[in-house]
């Protein structure tokens, strides 16, 4: 596991968070390289994303109470050192997903551009919070292969949307990049440690990437004979 604390005086503060608040801003910093030459645009795109991963931050935290109320109830202080796991995150994703959709409808914004920058900022977040990782976590040989293969998957997705910046306002980008991303997260998996086989020697995080891989497919397929 990832060291403790470090202790300034008083204060202590877990890796994890330190972590957590370099990547970040790590993020926050490749979303505002990445919307220039948006002019007027920038600042209000760049706020919403900003806005809703704030809140997405403390609906993953406080969801503890969503799926866990009985043991908030009986241990108030559960709150504290748990979060809303797996289950948190996917409620915070479908948040983020519903807010910016509503906000690129308010501000006549197309929602493919939503969906680049908070990509960018994903994947920036991705490469930082793996570093960490790395340095600190004293890790076992898969595990340190499964960081690695992570920052690099994630290095050469955002060189390849900075080599089509422009074309990132098309859906077909987007479902381009879900979908190398989610071949590559198949392939990082095999090196995770206890990882639970479910089928065909996969586990379910890999079936739920094949899921979106076969589905993406099927989409691209049929869009390419609409063209025709």
């Amino acid at each position: 596991m990832m060291q403790e604390a470090v202790v300034w005086g008083p204060l202590i503060v877990k890796y994890h968070w330190i972590a957590i608040i370099f990547s970040v801003l790590a993020a926050h910093v490749t979303m505002k390289y990445w919307l220039k030459g948006k002019g007027d645009l920038s600042k209000p795109i760049l706020n919403d994303i900003t806005n809703v991963l704030l809140w997405a931050l403390l609906i993953w935290k406080f969801s503890v109470i969503i799926f866990n109320p009985v043991t908030v109830l009986n241990n108030p202080y559960y709150i504290l050192y748990f979060t809303g796991g797996e289950r948190g995150v996917l409620l915070s994703a479908i948040v983020v997903l519903i807010f910016l959709f509503i906000q690129s409808s308010k501000r006549r914004i197309t929602y493919w551009v939503y969906a680049a920058v908070l990509a960018v900022g994903l994947l920036s977040y991705m490469i930082i919070y793996s570093m960490f990782q790395l340095i600190f976590n004293n890790p076992t040989t898969s595990s340190f292969q499964y960081g690695l293969s992570q920052i690099v998957l994630a290095i050469v997705l955002l060189v390849w949307m900075y080599s089509r910046k422009e074309g990132f306002e098309k859906p077909q980008e987007i479902n381009q990049l879900i979908l190398w991303f989610s071949i590559g997260q198949i392939l990082s998996y095999f090196f995770k440690s206890f990882s639970e086989v479910v089928y065909l020697g996969l586990s379910g995080e890999q079936l739920v990437f094949f899921g979106c891989c076969s589905m993406l497919f099927g989409y691209s397929q049929l869009y390419k004979k609409r063209e025709l």
